[in-house]
Parts: C-alpha cells; sequence; structure tokens
C-alpha cells in the first residue's frame, strides 16, 4: 500500500461488512490517496485521489471512515441500497453502531456538489437506526412508498402473558400489524417451527402478520404490492434515484 493510501469504495464497504448487491461483487481493490496524489495503479486496483481523506481502521486494515464509505458509495449504488448501506451503518440489536446520521450528515455536507449527491440527498433522511439485513431494509423502504407509515424497526413487543419479548422486523403499533422479512434461513426445520410459535404469539395478542420472502420482495414484487393492499397499502408514485433490487443477499 502506497504511504497515506486508504481502502475504499466498495472495498471499504466490504471490510465494513456492508451488505451489497451480489451483481457488485468485484475482485479488485479500491484504493484512495490523499488529492493531489497521483492514484495508484496496478495490476486488481482501481485507483482514486480524493480530496479530505479521512481514514480508520478494521482489522488493522487502512480504510477510509464509514461516513466516507457511504457517501463514495452513492456513486455505484440506487437509492434504495444506500439505505441499506446506512442502516447497516449505524447498528442494530445485533451489532453495534460504526457511525450515525449525524455523521453521515456532516460527511454529505461536505460532499455537496460531488457526483452521487442527489442518491445521497434521497437517501440520508431514510436512514434508520435497527434494521437487521438489506432486505429488511428494502421492505421498510417499500411499505413507506406503499403508504405504511410510522413504521417500528425490531421494536420489542411483549407476548405470552409478559413473560416473551418479541421483536418483528417491522411493525405498526395501531393497527397491530407486524411484517416479517423471511430469508432462506427459515426454511430450515426447526426455525420453520419457531415462525410457527412466533407468529401464534403475536396473533393471540391481536397482531395481524405479513410475511414477506425473498421471491416477493425481489421478484414478484407486483404479486407482494397486490397482496399488501389487503392491509392497507395504497401504491404512490415517488421520484427516487435508480434503485438495485436484483439480489436478496
Amino acid at each position: 500500500m502506497p504511504q497515506q493510501a486508504l481502502f475504499s469504495h466498495l472495498t471499504a464497504a466490504e471490510l465494513l461488512g456492508v451488505p451489497l448487491p451480489a451483481d457488485l461483487a468485484s475482485g479488485a481493490l479500491h484504493v484512495a490517496v490523499p488529492f493531489p496524489r497521483t492514484p495508484p495503479r496496478g495490476r486488481g486496483v482501481i485507483g482514486h485521489s480524493l480530496g479530505g481523506l479521512a481514514g480508520s481502521s478494521v482489522d488493522g486494515l487502512p480504510v477510509c471512515t464509514p461516513e466516507e464509505v457511504w457517501c463514495q458509495l452513492s456513486t455505484v449504488l440506487g437509492g434504495s441500497d444506500l439505505v441499506a448501506a446506512g442502516d447497516h451503518l449505524v447498528g442494530a440489536r445485533s451489532r453495534g453502531a460504526q457511525t450515525d446520521v449525524g455523521l453521515l450528515a456532516d460527511a454529505v455536507d461536505r460532499h455537496r456538489g460531488s457526483p452521487g449527491a442527489r442518491t445521497r440527498a434521497w437517501a440520508l433522511p431514510r436512514i434508520r437506526v435497527g434494521a437487521d439485513s438489506r432486505p429488511e431494509t428494502l421492505l421498510r423502504l417499500l411499505l413507506e412508498e406503499l403508504g405504511f407509515l410510522d413504521l417500528d424497526v425490531n421494536s420489542p413487543v411483549v407476548v405470552d402473558g409478559g413473560r416473551l419479548t418479541l421483536h418483528p422486523d417491522l411493525s405498526i403499533r395501531e393497527p397491530r400489524l407486524a411484517f416479517e422479512y423471511e430469508g432462506d434461513g427459515h426454511r430450515e426445520r426447526r426455525q420453520w417451527a419457531a415462525d410457527i410459535r412466533r407468529r401464534e404469539h403475536f396473533e393471540a395478542e391481536g397482531w395481524r402478520v405479513v410475511r414477506v420472502t425473498g421471491d416477493d420482495l425481489f421478484r414478484d414484487r407486483d404479486s407482494l404490492i397486490a397482496r399488501l393492499a389487503a392491509f392497507g397499502g395504497t401504491a404512490r408514485h415517488e421520484s427516487r434515484p435508480s434503485v438495485t433490487n436484483g439480489s436478496d443477499s
């Protein structure tokens, strides 16, 4: 690595654990140096010369700060996936926060007018703490577009006479409506049985549960939208930066 160089863009995102669409996987290493230094070149290296370069460390490796990486991703991700990247970085019950919305906003301000500005401006106010996965974020954004407001993200719901606390992926307290994203891991026998008991607990407390699969979200969205209409969803036309929806990873 050249002196003062940092891993950046997609390479830094992978080191930070940011969930990315499968079609963005690349073996090339993104390496940034402070402007006006010459970007590094070499086989398998994509070099960048960036102003205001700020670094951190991940497992001993020099990496751009999470806020800078999020801004860099705005040039390659659509709006919804940039929100998912932000949701990952601001943390959830299952993982610690690597940044917060305030720091992301400061970075957006620093990069005002640079490539990706429109996508950043769209995504920033939609970032929420609490999402456990990229599909959960994409489901939330779809629900909001369909008119489901005041969605809680992995908020506690007490069931079974106060003996058990569950955390639905997304929920609306009134009416009692829970949305659960179920990836391939939910096909496993024990998980399937646990999901049945989980739904029974919700329904015993008067909740309705909407289960959404990867096929629903990524391959048959029109049918999902029609199904959600029965729960109060009304399609709205929202202008957004281009969205990457091609993978449920």
